[in-house]
């Protein structure tokens, strides 16, 4: 009886010190930490005004490599931000024999004509994790994400530019609800993933939705530097009401994100 408690003891001991001494996945345990990385979206927008619909990809590429950046800081054990930042900006130029109108103006024959589209996505919310843990995160943020757009025409005679004509260049603020999660596979395997929404009326200007999401797999060799990809996704439908008799915007942005981690502290 005697030598079976002591080898319970043991056993018990033993465990303790080996759940102890797993190491925890650093992913979770970081104090700050940034992805950065290139962003190769396929895109897909249009614009309406009226009965009348323009697809931007019958003169624009419809896709890009750019550059975007997430991030987190863990405030504590529990509160985070969460913030990020992408921008897409396409042109492209085509040369005309005949005199071309651009809004008010029409420029005489063999004119070059830029046309361009940029669009950017910069978001910050505040987080509280439900669940935190050695091996899972979860949590809902509420935040703000700045939804800028951009379409514009030039017009240029042996590179000089004689005209030109902006569709629409705004920006707006828009509130974000969202959900999160953190899971690790192993001390150096992780999965992740974010979604946030929000529909939204500013008075007579403004009337949009919003999507963003991604989800991803990591890799993590060092505390301080970690490997990842993901899938990204942004949709986007914005009715800006004081523009061109209620010119409504479309797109859809979505397309791998690989990344490198770069992590900073400890939160535990």
């Amino acid at each position: 009886m005697k030598k079976d408690l002591l080898a319970s003891v043991i056993i018990l001991g033993l465990f303790s010190v080996s759940a102890q001494a797993a190491p925890i996945n650093q992913t979770l345990n970081d104090r700050l930490a940034f992805r950065i990385g290139p962003f190769f979206p396929s895109i897909d927008t249009s614009v309406q005004v009226g009965d009348q619909k323009q697809d931007f990809e019958d003169y624009l590429d419809d896709n890009a490599t750019t550059a975007a950046i997430k991030g987190i800081w863990r405030i504590s054990n529990h509160f985070r931000l969460n913030f990020g930042y992408w921008a897409v900006n396409r042109d492209t130029s085509t040369d005309f024999d005949i005199g071309v109108p651009i809004g008010p103006i029409t420029v005489p024959a063999r004119t070059t004509i830029t046309a361009s589209f940029d669009s950017s996505l910069a978001s910050a919310a505040v987080g509280w994790s439900f669940i935190r843990n050695d091996t899972t995160e979860f949590g809902v943020d509420l935040g703000l994400s700045a939804l800028s757009l951009k379409s514009a025409l030039d017009a240029s005679v042996a590179g000089i530019t004689v005209a030109s004509y902006t569709a629409f260049d705004e920006t707006y603020p828009l509130p974000t609800v969202g959900v999160y999660f953190t899971r690790a596979l192993s001390p150096k395997w992780s999965l992740e993933g974010r979604f946030s929404s929000i529909g939204l009326s500013i008075g007579e200007d403004f009337k949009g939705t919003i999507i963003d999401a991604m989800g991803g797999a990591e890799f993590r060799p060092w505390q301080n530097v970690g490997f990842g990809i993901a899938y990204v996704y942004n949709e986007a439908d914005a009715k800006l009401k004081d523009v061109s008799d209620n010119l409504d915007i479309k797109w859809k942005y979505q397309g791998p994100f690989a990344y490198i981690t770069f992590g900073f502290g400890e939160v535990n």
